[in-house]
């Protein structure tokens, strides 16, 4: 049970479409792009720009949704989060002139807190600005093997220690998750009952206890194979850039050129924070 949720987790990937015959280093570009660029822009409307841009990338990647729901709602519950604690102000900070806060238009009060226009805008717009490149990060992993992003990060000459981190980052996930249902399991075969908070609450530490066994026999084991001596410089695939890698890698740098001229030179998609003007 617990190694099917895995798989399925994973199950993106071995698909085939043009996205997933990318070449890795197309692919970090393009993580790269979608994580940088929406940062220059404090105006929630040019950031909703770059989600019109991804959409077709997920389109077209061939992908199965259904393993990507939890996924999607983790990150959905994080976004949310996220605006919720930027949008709530105190009521003493619509009523002092001196915070940018005091300045709206409307606002809603929830008990001891309240969102006005100005929090309301800036959390939509922080939310979103957070919300492309966790969503075009998660597009990556999806349509890419761990092994093959490492082999292009090495290729544009990143250093060992990192590639290997982010390959233990992307593979430490569906080895918790697997841990995870593996003990939900047990809890169940072993009649422990109880509200889904109590259940959690027995699940989180033999959960971390297992995942620092998995960190030590991880470390133990790039001590024994000589962690570092080499510097995996040679493949036994060779990269090359195909014609739409080299056509995305064109349309990103044109983007790239229109942004930066949107953004400094014209001076456009910079609104006072929380604002839409």
């Amino acid at each position: 049970m617990a190694s099917g949720g895995v798989e399925n987790f994973l199950a993106n990937v071995g698909r085939d479409s043009w996205v997933h015959r990318l070449d890795p280093r197309t692919k970090v570009a393009i993580l790269l792009f979608f994580s940088v660029f929406p940062l220059l822009f404090t105006d929630y409307r040019f950031i909703f720009f770059f989600f019109l841009l991804i959409f077709p990338l997920w389109l077209t990647a061939n992908l199965d949704f259904r393993p990507l729901v939890a996924p999607f709602i983790g990150v959905a519950f994080f976004m949310f989060i996220l605006f919720i604690f930027t949008a709530l102000r105190g009521p003493s900070e619509i009523t002092n002139p001196a915070p940018e806060a005091a300045h709206f238009t409307w606002y809603v009060k929830f008990g001891p807190a309240v969102i006005t226009s100005h929090t309301f805008f800036r959390g939509l717009y922080i939310a979103g600005r957070m919300l492309v490149p966790l969503t075009i990060g998660l597009f990556i992993i999806a349509t890419t093997d761990p092994t093959s992003l490492g082999k292009g990060l090495r290729k544009l000459k990143m250093p060992t220690s990192i590639v290997f981190m982010v390959l233990a980052g992307l593979r430490f996930v569906p080895i918790v998750t697997e841990q995870m249902i593996n003990i939900l399991d047990a809890m169940t075969i072993r009649g422990v009952k109880g509200s889904r908070i109590e259940r959690t609450r027995l699940l989180i530490l033999p959960l971390f206890v297992t995942s620092l066994r998995r960190t030590r026999t991880m470390g133990l084991a790039c001590e024994a194979k000589g962690f570092g001596a080499q510097k995996w410089n040679n493949f036994y695939q060779d990269f090359v850039l195909g014609r739409t890698d080299r056509f995305i890698l064109a349309v990103l740098i044109l983007l790239s050129l229109i942004i930066v001229y949107l953004r400094f030179v014209a001076g456009l998609g910079v609104a006072t924070v929380g604002w839409t003007r």
